[in-house]
């Protein structure tokens, strides 16, 4: 009896119509929970990652707005509710550290061939932390009608007091890792010894006249004229020239910026790991790097070209940017990532 049901319930299953059989398969791939910062963003993961990726592979996938999805892994406590998060570099980093993130070889992000070297984040053993997906470069952002890209030739002209009270600079949070890092390799250092960025980063926080809490505060500041220049994010200030804000713009000095990269990671013990994993390969095709790109996002994947509109618009190919902006090792950064945004805040403290 036991073995006529089952040859039974087997014969049914071919006579399931195709979508049923479809849906079946569907559920056994599991789902994608993705978590990303709010607003544009995420708008952007929906309509460029997560829908087209969800039509291809039939894998149900959501994109979840939150604060900081590094924060929101950290504070799952190895319980998190997304098995897919996108996180600046330095912040995958910094879970990977605290045992927060799966770690991974090429066998299992076979996609990664089309990312370079200099841009693959690994820990000390030599483990991916995730799929490296875009960036954006570290420039001086300026208000036009005050300044000229000629002022910010070079990254030392912010030390020039005749800025005194016409920069701003960013949080400690980011100072520490970003501005604190380019200073040192400007200064014959690098991310692993940082003193010889400290006098710079001093000079500069001494002419500014503010610390910007949001990327929204600065972008009101120099549009208003309330500040002359900051290190800045070029997709942001390549966003705002779109929307009709010409007396805002962005420089890259003579000695280059820096390659602030994004990463898509898994947090460990997330669910559905496999259907995560096909996520993270997915991201890297050409077209959704593109499709990023129109949002300020610059593709990392080499087999990735922009139109030449995208081209114009940074006044630069994609070829110049990456060879113009250096990539440090962000796990290195990681390493005492605490003691470096605590060394900034004394400097910010100081030169009040």
């Amino acid at each position: 009896m036991t073995l006529f049901r089952r040859s039974v319930l087997a014969g049914a299953a071919t006579l399931l119509p195709a979508p049923l059989l479809l849906r079946a398969a569907r559920a056994a791939d599991g789902k994608v929970v993705m978590a990303s910062w709010g607003g544009g963003g995420a708008r952007m993961w929906r309509e460029v990652f997560a829908v087209p990726f969800q039509k291809e592979s039939g894998v149900e996938t959501s994109v979840v707005e939150v604060p900081d999805p590094a924060a929101a892994v950290a504070a799952a406590q190895g319980r998190p509710q997304h098995n897919a998060i996108v996180a600046a570099s330095y912040q995958a980093a910094n879970l990977a550290r605290r045992g927060l993130i799966e770690e991974f070889d090429e066998a299992d992000l076979p996609a990664i061939q089309h990312i370079p070297e200099q841009y693959r984040i690994r820990n000390t053993a030599g483990k991916l932390l995730g799929m490296p997906i875009y960036f954006i470069y570290y420039g001086i952002a300026f208000n036009s009608t005050l300044a000229r890209a000629a002022d910010f030739a070079s990254w030392h002209a912010l030390k020039d007091r005749k800025w005194r009270d016409q920069l701003s600079i960013t949080r400690p949070l980011f100072l520490g890792p970003y501005d604190l890092t380019l200073y040192a390799k400007l200064n014959g250092g690098d991310e692993a010894n940082i003193q010889p960025g400290v006098p710079m980063l001093e000079a500069v926080a001494k002419n500014a006249i503010s610390v910007y809490t949001s990327m929204a505060s600065l972008q009101q500041q120099l549009s208003r004229g309330e500040v002359t220049a900051a290190p800045f994010y070029s997709g942001q200030i390549q966003m705002l020239r779109r929307e009709g804000q010409k007396e805002v713009n962005i420089t890259l000095p003579r000695e280059g910026g820096l390659v602030l990269s994004y990463i898509l990671s898994v947090p460990k013990g997330a669910q559905d790991k496999a259907a995560a994993l096909r996520y993270l390969n997915a991201c890297i095709a050409p077209e959704k790097q593109v499709g990023a790109a129109q949002s300020g996002y610059l593709p990392l994947a080499a087999n990735a070209s922009l139109p030449a509109a995208l081209e114009a618009e940074l006044g630069m190919t994609m070829a110049e940017v990456r060879e113009k902006n250096w990539s440090p090792n962000w796990y290195t950064i990681a390493a005492d990532l605490e003691q470096r945004i605590r060394l900034t805040e004394q400097i910010i403290d100081r030169a009040r």
